[in-house]
Parts: structure tokens; C-alpha cells; sequence
């Protein structure tokens, strides 16, 4: 017996070694498997007794954010995580209810630039004025309104009489968003880089101001320059959060290139959230976080949009408050991150904007009770001006998520998705699939902003507030001449 002590105490010190730690990724796809299995999840794994979190309708409170002039903290269980540092609320106060017509965005002065940042050029929100201009040449409302609009295009060999060729060459779209994959009427605009190439020109000789031409490059599964496309790509970004930030900065930096050379000038990259929930069919199972360290998912998350800025194209950090623990949405339903969501997935959003982030940032079209109790992230000015903007500080430009999403346009009207988005402080609204559902065309999105802002329903000011942090975006990365 005394003999056997020994080698009992090493096999219980190897168990002790090999159990994960509770609350670490490893533990957590440890119990989602289990879950799987029918097995129960651990008690250190988040749900109250009886409720597995990532499958079951909430039954408990979301905390609760105040949007007070107090600096950033939350209530509830999770309080704030290690390395969190709250920020004063230093501009306006965000809104006291979920609807906020003539909401400004908060004065705040950006920091210093820290070393290695993309900061080089200003980020302080201009005051909002009813005659806008981009230096010598003052715009009109009806401009103005056009550079806040995102379409899909839907053709590769647009014809010379296309709808959205007049579109763009009346000023009514000032933005593309281009895909991969066939639209619904078969066609691809990847198919070649010299077609691609040539669809990208013809769009911005169209325009008469110049375009921010879109794509989603991520890397591996999520990619419009794919590999299978006859382009080089890049790796899924769980590849790269296993690498150095260098290594990231430098592999963006070379898909940017890609991008540039075929007239692309803005990224819909890089992916901030991180992998909480691995069974996250949107993220972590498609291995587009960078890591479950909020940390390390920064400093990537950085790097990438370094890259691409060295590359001229433009950045954009998603999704914002962060949709890394959700769980698979019901058919229809907006995924729900209210008894999910931790503090921890602000933190690349946060150090992104202390270090002078220049691209754009988009919301997800995600629910968090506790940071509004009516309203997705995407249509919320709790969310967006209260604390993206008054709490965080980011003075950019806000980009939308696709405002064709089956469960936001099945719960709200197109005038609905446009006003909430605009009074919430979304700059460019974006409407990829227009091709599927010709009544949303570009003009009819125009139309309607328009007729929201002759009814006053949104202010003149707005919409130039909007124009201006677009216009000194587009000056940075899409030749706009003053």
C-alpha cells in the first residue's frame, strides 16, 4: 500500500492538470459538448440551476447598464472584468428612452495615438450645421442623403440603362457593397479579377463623387476573394489569433493589396467578438474570432485594421456590443445575447478606440435587454450613442449591419429600419440584397430618408453630421477632393 501511494498521488495530479479551469474556452466547449451528449453542464459554466444559457429562452434579469455621467460599470453578475478600465462619460448624455429624435453625437476628443496606431487623421465628431460641405463645394440634402446609403450590386455586366447606374450617377447611392457568391439572378462578381476589376471601374467613373466599393474579406470560410476564386485569400481569423499580431498586421495588410488592386477600398473586417460560445454558429464555430482572450482578440483585431489601412482600405470593426456568446437564434428571431453577454466582449472595441481606430464600426442586429429593453443594437441609441459613442468615445462612422435581415424587416417596416437606425446614430445604412426584393431599391431607400427628414422626423443637421464623418472617411481611403 505504502508503494502505491505515490503513483495514486501522480495520476490524481495529472486529472487536476488535465480538468479545464471553470470559465475558460476549453471548459466552456468542454460542457457544450457535454450538453450535446445530454451530459448536465458544470455549475461554474454561467446558467442559474435548470437552464442551459445557449439554448434556452432568458428566465432570469440581463444586467442592467445605466447610462448615467458615472463612468462605464454594469450590475449584476459578471461586474467588471480584469483589465477593464471604465471610461467618464466626457460628452452629451446618452439617451433616457429608447427612441431619441435629435440626438448629437457626444464631443469627444479623441486620445493620443499610441504607437503602431492607425491614427492619422482626425476622429472628433464636426458639429452638425444645415449646410455641410466637404471644403470649397457645399453639398445638398439630397447628396448628403445618398453618401449615407450602402446597395448591393447585383449585376457584373450592369447594362448601360441599369437602375442603379442612375442611381449612382444622380447622387441618390454613394456606397457598394459587392459578394462572392451568385445574387439571385445567377451572377457573380468574382468570377475573374479581370471582370471584377473592370465592374469596380465602371462603377466609380458612374459616380459622381467617389464610391466606397465593399466587400466582406475576413478570411478562410468568409471571403468574397477566395482562393476558390482564382484569388489569394487569407486564413480564418482563429488561425491568426494562434500567430503573433505581426503576423496578422502583415497578412492583412497583403489581403488589402488584393483588395486595392481591384478597386475595393473598404473591408468588412476585422471581427471583434470574441469565440465565447464555440458552438456559436455565427462565430466561433465559423472560426472567425480571433481568440476567447479579450486581450488577445484586440490586439489582432488591431493589427488586422493596421494592415488594411496600410493597404488603403478601409476597416471595419464588428459586432458591436460583441455576438460572441450568442446561441443559435430561433428560425426568424434576432439572436438574443442578453443572459450571454459578457463585459469582457467590449474590451477589442474599446482598446481598438483608445488607440485611434479610423475605420468604421458596425452593430449587430442583436438583443440585449439590459442595454435596451425594445430595441436591437443595430436600431438602439442606448446602445450606439449612449455607450458606443458617449461611453466608449468612437466619433466615426457607423456602419449597419444588412438592413435586409429576414428577422429585422419582419419585425419593423423599411421606414422603420431607416429611422431607428438614423436617430440611434447610424451613418450609412446598408441594404445589400436589393436585387431580391426590388421595391427596397436604391431610390426607394432615398426616398424614404428624404421624406423622414421633410417631415421632420430627422433633422437637416443630422443627416450633415452623418455627411461629415463620411466625407472625412472617404478622404482618407476613397480620394474624396474637397
Amino acid at each position: 500500500m505504502a508503494s502505491a501511494s505515490p503513483r495514486l498521488l501522480l495520476i490524481l495530479a495529472a486529472l487536476l492538470l488535465l480538468t479545464p479551469a471553470p470559465g475558460s474556452a476549453k471548459a466552456a466547449a468542454q460542457n457544450a459538448l457535454q450538453e450535446m451528449m445530454g451530459a448536465p453542464p458544470s455549475p461554474d459554466f454561467a446558467p442559474p440551476p435548470g437552464q442551459n444559457p445557449f439554448k434556452e429562452p432568458l428566465r432570469r434579469s440581463a444586467p442592467h447598464i445605466n447610462f448615467s455621467e458615472a463612468p462605464l460599470r454594469l450590475s449584476g453578475r459578471w461586474g467588471d472584468p480584469p483589465g477593464f478600465k471604465p471610461l467618464p462619460m466626457t460628452g452629451r448624455q446618452g439617451p433616457s428612452s429608447p427612441r431619441a429624435p435629435q440626438i448629437l453625437a457626444p464631443e469627444v476628443s479623441p486620445p493620443a495615438p499610441t504607437r503602431n496606431s492607425t491614427a492619422n487623421m482626425p476622429t472628433q465628431a464636426a458639429p452638425a450645421s444645415g449646410n455641410a460641405s466637404t471644403g470649397r463645394n457645399a453639398l445638398s440634402l439630397s447628396d448628403m442623403i445618398g453618401q449615407m446609403i450602402m446597395v448591393g450590386c447585383n449585376d457584373s455586366d450592369l447594362r448601360e440603362n441599369d437602375p442603379l447606374l442612375a442611381s449612382i450617377q444622380s447622387g441618390r447611392v454613394g456606397n457598394i457593397i459587392l459578394f462572392a457568391g451568385g445574387m439571385p439572378d445567377g451572377s457573380k462578381h468574382a468570377a475573374s479579377s479581370g471582370q471584377l476589376r473592370l465592374l469596380t471601374a465602371r462603377l466609380q467613373k458612374a459616380a459622381p463623387r467617389p464610391l466606397f466599393i465593399a466587400v466582406v474579406q475576413e478570411g478562410g470560410r468568409v471571403q468574397a476573394l477566395s482562393p476558390e476564386r482564382g484569388f489569394e485569400g487569407g486564413p480564418a481569423a482563429a488561425v491568426l489569433g494562434r500567430s503573433d499580431p505581426d503576423a496578422t498586421r502583415q497578412t492583412a495588410r497583403r489581403m488589402g493589396l488584393e483588395m486595392a488592386a481591384m478597386g475595393i477600398n473598404f473591408d468588412f473586417a476585422p471581427v471583434a467578438d470574441l469565440a465565447i460560445n464555440p458552438l456559436n454558429p455565427a462565430i466561433g464555430a465559423m472560426q472567425r474570432s480571433f481568440s476567447t482572450d479579450p486581450n488577445l482578440a484586440a490586439a489582432h483585431a488591431a493589427a488586422f485594421g493596421e494592415g488594411l489601412v496600410q493597404a488603403g482600405v478601409t476597416p471595419c470593426l464588428k459586432h458591436f456590443p460583441g455576438r460572441g456568446s450568442a446561441a443559435e437564434a430561433n428560425p426568424g428571431d434576432l439572436p438574443d445575447i442578453s443572459a450571454t453577454w459578457q463585459p469582457a466582449e467590449l474590451i477589442p472595441f474599446q482598446k481598438a478606440i483608445l488607440a485611434g481606430w479610423v475605420g468604421a464600426v458596425m452593430p449587430g442586429h442583436l438583443y440585449h435587454r439590459g442595454l435596451d429593453a425594445l430595441r436591437p443594437a443595430s436600431l438602439s441609441a442606448h446602445v450606439l450613442n449612449g455607450l458606443l459613442r458617449g461611453k466608449l468615445g468612437f466619433a466615426g462612422v457607423i456602419v449597419s449591419d444588412d438592413m435586409h435581415a429576414g428577422a429585422l424587416a419582419r419585425s419593423y417596416s423599411l421606414e422603420e429600419r431607416i429611422l431607428f437606425a438614423v436617430e440611434a446614430g447610424v451613418d450609412i445604412v446598408l441594404f445589400g440584397n436589393t436585387g431580391r426584393t426590388p421595391d427596397v431599391s436604391a431610390d426607394a431607400i432615398h426616398a424614404v430618408l428624404l421624406r423622414l427628414v421633410q417631415q421632420g422626423r430627422i433633422s437637416p443637421a443630422r443627416i450633415a453630421q452623418s455627411f461629415e464623418r463620411i466625407s472625412r472617411l472617404k478622404q482618407r481611403f476613397a480620394v474624396w477632393t474637397p
